[in-house]
């Protein structure tokens, strides 16, 4: 047996990448966290709200990707700007037993924002639970987000109510 069949999972020519794996391996190495980091930061010259209220209405044509593991990223990266623009305390999206969908923001007030559709929410559960690891049922933990040269910390925490579920964020006082 020759050395080339042996390691026909590496290239032929050391260092030398088709296209596709090399889109590959650098996708397998930007975590979910990073992700939402860099949507975070990308939408800081936009209006928050406005980028909310398309998402919520074009829900995946919105995104060019398609993906709506991405599209529930930018929603989150962009709600969480939104967050931070308005100094809020805390940013809830609740997915009511009845179907309904609320994504709320306390800062000085009491605000509704545009919420996402039923599916996309199950992504953007599925994504936090992801990122902090908190995999079922309730629980909380820190999120250090890395924003241009600053950094955040939010409070993330799972709860669930008369099959109620919550997702909450918490801002730090500023």
């Amino acid at each position: 047996m020759n050395s080339q069949s042996k390691n026909l999972d590496r290239p032929l020519i050391q260092g030398v990448y088709d296209r596709e794996e090399t889109d590959a391996m650098v996708q397998d190495k930007r975590s979910l966290h990073l992700r939402l980091q860099e949507y975070c930061d990308c939408y800081l010259e936009t209006d928050p709200r406005k980028e909310l209220d398309l998402i919520s209405k074009e829900e995946i044509s919105s995104d060019i990707t398609g993906d709506p593991e991405e599209l529930a990223l930018k929603f989150l990266g962009i709600a969480i700007f939104c967050g931070i623009r308005e100094n809020a305390k805390k940013l809830s999206l609740v997915r009511f037993r009845q179907g309904e969908i609320q994504l709320n923001l306390e800062a000085a007030g009491k605000y509704k924002l545009p919420a996402p559709s039923p599916a996309l929410t199950d992504h953007i559960f599925s994504v936090m639970r992801s990122i902090t690891h908190l995999e079922s049922g309730e629980g909380s933990e820190p999120l250090a987000l890395g924003i241009r040269n600053d950094r955040i910390e939010l409070g993330v925490e799972f709860d669930t109510q008369e099959r109620n579920e919550t997702l909450t964020l918490s801002f730090p006082e500023i």
